[in-house]
């Protein structure tokens, strides 16, 4: 069209004419953009549909798993140590319960996608890449799937994006993000090998069935896909984003079950992690990482958080460390230090930690500065403490256990009493009197931050247990 004009100066004149040609050109311009839109939107949606959804990022505090099979699967990621041959050569780790050795749990090694167990050679090659980033991704695994109501039954998408940020790898420049996210799906990778095998028996229900589980099958079943240029292999070397689509294992009905603890054919055990516990950098701070994970785990079942600090050493390193400690002047000044760093970092991050005034004194405390005395670390070894996580876990682990042992009121006193119910109002002026969001308080009670709002319009009311722990929390009273 443009063409056409070049041999007709003479008509640029011609108000009519080039009104006309501008027109045609306006309306050639504006039928290749609706066009080329189409085609963007088109590719849009394609894209679209292949990203998947992804859960949000977790809160500053979150539930939990914590039952037995928690215990022993990050034994399985950080305590390599454990890991042994059996009479068939198969490896496995087997973790027994103290006060009942007929409890066990075993773990072993798998390819993925297939539940056949891995003999030592081939599988501890895949235990070589379990870690403490293993046991991280491990948690965050498990607190979303603390967020299904069928974990057995679901999948959930999470970004690994989203997880570097919440290991606090975002703030290492070294690495470049595509490294980054191929370290995620890799240890993603590594966690759908470990096979679960449970036999535990914790009393019986209202049939007078023991409640007692022997599932064979994978902790997570783990789907990787990465978003990218591909190249000329066809993979993808340098991912801008990865995806992660994770099945909770079979594990999940026998020891995640919420309607199942009701009716005693299942167990559901929780208690809570604060995200802060993702960051801490195991090449600095390792012992300070394991007594965190440890102790998260163990706050449910530790009410009062008393412990022996061999006790603790004991779970978190291998005994050799400790023996070789007591034997040599060198090694016994470097567990000291590690220990009192650990003591130290966990201080900073708000952990509660109070020293036995008998048999912890002065000059083993971690910021004293006098000379230690003979024999110090067989003392350091027997002297005891109490270790809490960060506020409010305590809180809300003491409003479930309340509701155990002080059984609420029946419906007919609470009919009577209807002063006791939760008013908007409390929940509304006790969170704002605190300093807290609604999406902390959200996030700390494990619920939506939408159920709070709706609460606090009084548009919702909260069941009993609910209501203790927001009542718990916010320091409301009758």
């Amino acid at each position: 069209m443009i063409k056409d004009t070049w041999g007709q100066p003479v008509r640029s004149g011609d108000e009519a004419y080039v009104e006309d040609i501008a027109a045609q050109i306006v309306e050639s311009f504006t039928a290749d953009l609706e066009q080329n839109t189409a085609l963007e939107s088109i590719a849009d949606n394609v894209l679209s549909s292949a990203i998947p959804v992804t859960e949000p990022q977790l809160h500053s505090i979150v539930p939990i798993p914590s039952s037995a099979v928690m215990f022993s699967s990050i034994e399985a990621y950080i305590r390599k140590d454990l890991w042994q041959k059996n009479e068939n050569g198969i490896a496995y780790l087997q973790h027994r319960a103290k006060g009942n050795p007929k409890n066990y749990i075993e773990h072993y090694i798998s390819s993925p996608g297939d539940i056949t167990m891995l003999p030592w050679d081939e599988a501890q090659q895949i235990i070589d890449k379990f870690g403490f980033t293993t046991a991280k991704l491990h948690l965050i695994f498990a607190a979303h799937a603390m967020k299904q109501e069928k974990p057995w039954e679901s999948k959930f998408n999470l970004k690994a994006s989203d997880i570097i940020q919440e290991f606090g790898w975002e703030k290492n420049h070294k690495k470049p993000k595509s490294e980054k996210l191929l370290e995620i799906a890799t240890t993603a990778f590594a966690l759908d090998c470990l096979i679960v095998k449970a036999v535990w028996v914790e009393g019986r229900n209202k049939k007078g069935q023991i409640i007692g589980s022997a599932p064979v099958g994978r902790m997570w079943n783990v789907q990787i896909k990465p978003i990218g240029q591909f190249n000329f292999e066809g993979k993808i070397d340098n991912p801008d984003e990865v995806y992660i689509t994770i099945q909770p294992g079979l594990w999940t009905q026998d020891f995640l079950n919420r309607a199942g603890a009701k009716s005693r054919e299942a167990l559901y055990q929780f208690g809570y992690l604060a995200q802060q516990v993702l960051k801490i950098d195991p090449y600095h701070d390792e012992l300070a990482l394991r007594l965190a994970i440890y102790l998260t785990l163990d706050s449910r079942v530790r009410l009062d958080g008393k412990y022996k600090v061999r006790e603790l050493l004991e779970i978190t390193f291998p005994k050799s460390v400790i023996d070789n400690a007591r034997l040599n002047r060198r090694k016994a000044y470097d567990l000291k230090q590690r220990w009192d760093n650990a003591m130290k970092l966990l201080l900073k991050l708000g952990w509660q930690i109070a020293f036995d005034s008998e048999t912890y004194p002065e000059e083993l405390r971690p910021e004293s500065k006098d000379k230690k005395p003979k024999g110090y670390l067989d003392n350091l070894l027997d002297a005891r403490l109490t270790i809490k996580p960060p506020t409010p876990i305590p809180e809300l682990i003491a409003s479930k256990v309340k509701l155990k042992v002080e059984p609420l009121q029946s419906k007919a006193k609470l009919k009577l009493a209807p002063s006791t119910a939760l008013t908007s109002s409390q929940v509304r002026e006790a969170r704002k009197a605190k300093g807290w969001t609604q999406a902390k308080l959200a996030g700390v009670l494990g619920v939506s931050q939408n159920l709070i709002s709706l609460v606090e319009r009084g548009e919702r009311t909260v069941n009993p247990e609910l209501a203790a722990q927001i009542r718990n929390l916010l320091d409301i009273q009758d």
